[in-house]
């Protein structure tokens, strides 16, 4: 077959090459005409058009062409692929139909040049492992693991409809104090039962947390708990290095930037702390300008609890404040306690145990004292930590 011959009039000026779309724009257009990352998913979701993005003069002409994405149309056993619906940094995610039984379903498929890396294959597999395992509403139902023809692994799960907890305050702003709490309590609920199972989910973030609209009770959206690729399971099967930090920064307990292998379920508690501040407040509890920023805030700066909203019920403060303790042995010791407290519309806190008094690896164990010595081995620690969580969350 003779390749088509390009067309003169058009210029292609951006590739998605992961993604197999070709974006190509007539020369007419707008000095400075350029698409982002963020912006071509909002093009490819239907989210918003190439007007909307952009701010063209009268006589300019946009023409968006998108190819075919790689797999539509294709069988995976007996589930044709309908449509892609997402891809992040390992997989493409598509909606697809099983054609036995007419049912709908999500198919995440490991891109193609992941396949011969046993590391994140692992980290594949971990996940299907993890979410099969837990059996609970707010967990996505996990089907089978297949191979496609063209040679990548697949998971096969359920398809839920609706949006991202990320995308909900982009697009409204803080959850209005019913919504909020109703997603704090099915939240720490679902994460819960992962611990129920020995599995920690170790990445609780907005973008991991799917609301799925009730038509019966508006402001309850039923709440979904995505992506367990970096779970931490808890029967010895899935090993984490030493020194290897899990997680994103904006969200991480003060002990998962020291050492992964410290991080027990706690760690999820202190996540979750931080994703209830923002979907109240809108902002998460701590902030930076870079990695290292971030990182001594969550080791250093006290939960700034003032900023919660006077709306929200008097016992969310206090209860954030528990849930961010920097000692995780201070901290509120399991979701089911924070549940239990939610939905007794504030019942007593458990007491705090006192402060660690300077074993090793404990969050808010004193620093060594006074010493010049002392300082500067803590910042060259935090140097190296920092240098690892940066690659660590490169991979996620």
């Amino acid at each position: 077959m003779v390749p088509k011959k390009p067309d003169p009039k058009i210029k292609l000026i951006a590739e998605n090459r992961r993604g197999r779309f070709d974006y190509e724009i007539l020369d007419t257009f707008e000095a400075g005409l350029q698409l982002t990352g963020t912006e071509v998913k909002s093009l490819r979701a239907a989210k918003a058009t190439i007007g909307e993005t952009y701010e063209l003069t009268p006589a300019s002409r946009v023409v968006l062409r998108t190819s075919k994405p790689a797999m539509v149309g294709q069988m995976i056993g007996r589930y044709r692929v309908v449509r892609p619906l997402g891809e992040g940094g390992m997989a493409r995610v598509y909606a697809a139909e099983d054609t036995n039984v007419g049912r709908q379903v999500a198919i995440k498929v490991l891109l193609p040049e992941f396949s011969n890396s046993p590391g994140i294959v692992e980290r594949f597999m971990n996940e299907a492992k993890a979410m099969g395992r837990i059996r609970h509403p707010g967990v996505v139902d996990v089907f089978e693991v297949m191979v496609a023809p063209t040679g990548e692994l697949c998971i096969i799960m359920e398809l839920v409809v609706g949006e991202t907890l990320r995308e909900a305050l982009w697009k409204r702003g803080p959850l209005p104090a019913p919504t909020a709490l109703a997603v704090m309590e099915q939240l720490a609920d679902t994460v819960a039962a992962a611990h129920a199972e020995r599995i920690i989910h170790r990445d609780l973030k907005p973008e991991n947390v799917f609301l799925v609209p009730d038509p019966l009770d508006p402001q309850r959206p039923r709440v979904r708990v995505l992506d367990f690729g970096i779970a931490k399971i808890e029967d010895g099967s899935v090993k984490t290095a030493t020194g290897t930090q899990m997680g994103t920064a904006t969200y991480m307990a003060p002990e998962q930037f020291r050492n992964a292998k410290l991080v027990d379920h706690r760690a999820d508690v202190y996540a979750l702390g931080c994703v209830f501040f923002e979907l109240c407040g809108g902002q998460p509890p701590f902030g930076g300008r870079n990695l290292f920023e971030q990182m001594q805030a969550h080791l250093t700066q006290p939960p700034p609890l003032d900023r919660v909203p006077p709306t929200l019920p008097p016992f969310v403060g206090p209860l954030l404040g528990r849930m961010l303790e920097k000692d995780r042995e201070r901290r509120i010791g399991s979701l089911a306690e924070v549940v239990a407290i939610i939905r007794g519309g504030g019942a007593p806190l458990p007491a705090a145990t006192p402060p660690a008094t300077g074993e090793p690896g404990a969050a808010g164990a004193p620093a060594a004292a006074g010493t010049r010595t002392g300082m500067v081995i803590a910042l060259v620690a935090l140097v190296v930590v920092a240098i690892a969580v940066a690659a660590a969350i490169a991979l996620s």
